[in-house]
């Protein structure tokens, strides 16, 4: 099947409603294979409802949970064999048309189409797979809130910009044919980037902007950033972010964005510095990604720059290390987390180990106490 064939399933999933509100759970099932896909932790297609999985589903469950909805993994496990791409494989002697619901005895694993799993190794298809998959969520208004106050703003801030994005802003495109119903129902981020632009060249948006400290380019800006966390589209996210920085010059921009996509001086200064992958030696650098040890979302511009917060790294390895499956010691020895099953899979190594600056050092003691997921 194309790839057209599974964002149209990605974005039409069956699921349970109450009260008018789609229950997030096969969503974040979904979400929760897709980066454990990428990481490495899943790197054949079969996975287990095991520790790791559910631990993933409860991060994504946490950022899009209603009051009423309850951290039951096991549910969209079973269910999702409805959608036609998620298949499960019994224990032995188990009459499946008997089986009613998850149950570690009556279900060994989970398996998706072969053509979907090879899609979702793919670091540039997951993210249109990712996008498709908000497109189920209801009405998104309280889940922004949350979110507001979850990343540190006031109850006041929060409902000030819900209602610019619910109400005001939605009300001027309406007015003006853009729309026919409000930008909370737009789930789409490429979607929503697109229409935001048209909403910052509306008169009554200039106006009202201006003299209200600029609130509705603010709010713009945090719902684009909350619609990227949910699809998980963090790079585009963060370059739309890049350009509406008024800091910056032209060129610092450019320097910027390319440093985001793992592209110019930064990925240069990387190359020059480990000649091929920072584990594994592997030397063709086409291969290689440019990753940031503390994150391009907790760094300031500086770090963001400096290429002592910089591994070049395969991209499966990439994906473990952003995810905490691997971190390093100061010495430069690499640490594995028991939760990461099969390190040899990624040709991981307990005896690994690189070249570690001092200026490195500050990063990986940011990474080992943040991210680090443990022995």
């Amino acid at each position: 099947m194309s790839v057209e064939y599974y964002v149209d399933k990605f974005r039409n999933l069956n699921m349970n409603s109450n009260k008018g509100r789609k229950s997030p759970h096969k969503v974040c099932m979904l979400l929760s294979v897709m980066d454990l896909i990428q990481a490495g932790y899943i790197y054949k297609n079969r996975f287990q409802l095991d520790a790791t999985l559910k631990e993933r589903f409860t991060h994504f469950f946490n950022e899009r949970k209603h009051e009423q909805d309850r951290d039951t993994p096991e549910n969209p496990f079973f269910h999702l064999k409805s959608e036609g791409f998620w298949h499960l494989a019994y224990q032995d002697g188990i009459d499946a048309s008997l089986v009613k619901g998850y149950s570690a005895k009556a279900i060994n694993y989970a398996y998706l189409d072969d053509e979907l799993f090879d899609y979702l190794k793919s670091a540039i298809v997951v993210n249109d797979l990712k996008d498709a998959l908000v497109e189920n969520l209801s009405d998104l208004t309280d889940l922004y809130t949350q979110w507001l106050i979850d990343v540190g703003k006031s109850e006041k801030t929060a409902k000030n910009y819900s209602q610019a994005i619910r109400g005001s802003i939605s009300n001027w495109m309406i007015q003006e044919n853009i729309l026919e119903e409000p930008l909370t129902k737009v789930k789409s981020f490429r979607e929503f980037c697109r229409l935001s632009e048209t909403a910052r060249s509306l008169e009554k948006f200039k106006k009202f902007n201006a003299n209200g400290n600029h609130m509705y380019s603010a709010a713009l800006n945090s719902y684009q950033r909350f619609l990227a966390d949910l699809s998980q589209v963090d790079v585009k996210a963060d370059i739309q972010e890049i350009f509406e920085d008024n800091k910056l010059t032209q060129t610092e921009k450019t320097i910027m964005v390319n440093t985001r996509m793992g592209q110019g001086t930064f990925r240069k200064q990387l190359i020059e510095m480990w000649k091929g992958c920072s584990v594994t030696g592997y030397k063709n650098t086409q291969m290689l990604v440019a990753s940031h040890i503390k994150p391009w979302r907790e760094a300031n511009n500086t770090e963001r720059l400096d290429k002592y917060n910089g591994l070049l790294l395969l991209a499966n390895l990439d994906k473990a290390f952003d995810l905490g499956f691997i971190s390093f010691q100061n010495s430069g020895k690499l640490m594995i987390s028991s939760q990461l099953e099969a390190p040899e899979v990624l040709g991981l190594r307990d005896d690994m180990i690189f070249n570690v600056h001092r200026e490195h050092k500050k990063y990986l003691d940011h990474h080992r106490k943040i991210l680090f997921k443990g022995f």
